[in-house]
């Protein structure tokens, strides 16, 4: 059993499909904004673009339809999605129910994740004018490490199924802070609650950042 794995941590990785490839180019487009909500990704631009085949494309772009990046329209195609007030509202609801039991299950260890306060060293060294991109996911990244924390597989499971969705309309209304320090300042006080090892302080700042991240989404400015 040592030999097999001695020689499975010394494998060369396995090499990514062209699928896989795609996938990931297409995702960094999306969130980087290449793409206006509400548009198609026609499949003959994309092969185009991404010098691929028409059936490399859609499955990438169904694999992107499962991670909530695209929407596929019968008889239309793949658009990125537009979130409407219905939308915006569920969406964080639903991250709310989420992140209210990790954070319930955090204060029981008083173990702040790492990588959630990294997120916030980004936040207070970046800007909203030159780093849109690295703020949405340093707050990708600091939500994620909040729900990973907790221990729970199926929670972490749940999550990423609403992760795609929930960093795309961080992309798309990405000026609903007002600077990156307010951001900072935001998450450093989430961090504290946690800290605190009490339950009602944690759920009460959580509930009020995500009282306030859905009035800041919904704000059609």
């Amino acid at each position: 059993m040592k030999q097999v794995q001695d020689l499975d941590a010394n494998a060369e990785p396995v090499p990514l499909s062209a699928v896989e490839i795609l996938v990931q180019d297409l995702r960094r487009r999306i969130l980087s904004g290449d793409f206006r909500p509400g548009e198609f990704l026609r499949d003959a631009r994309m092969c185009h673009e991404h010098s691929t085949s028409r059936h490399t494309y859609r499955t990438a772009a169904q694999a992107l339809v499962t991670q909530g990046l695209l929407r596929q329209i019968p008889n239309r195609g793949f658009m990125l999605p537009e979130f409407g007030p219905d939308d915006i509202v569920d969406i964080t609801r639903v991250r709310g129910a989420i992140e209210g039991e990790a954070i319930r299950l955090i204060v029981l260890t008083g173990v702040i994740p790492p990588m959630a306060l990294e997120a916030v060293q980004v936040m207070h060294t970046s800007t909203l004018s030159s780093n849109k991109s690295a703020l949405v996911t340093a707050d990708r990244d600091f939500h994620r490490a909040i729900v990973a924390a907790s221990g729970s597989t199926r929670l972490m499971r749940t999550y990423s199924g609403l992760e795609g969705e929930i960093e795309l309309l961080l992309v798309q209304r990405q000026d609903f802070y007002g600077t990156a320090e307010e951001m900072a300042s935001e998450h450093e006080r989430l961090i504290s609650s946690l800290r605190s090892r009490h339950y009602e302080t944690a759920r009460v700042a959580f509930t009020e950042h995500w009282a306030d991240l859905q009035i800041k989404l919904l704000d059609p400015r």
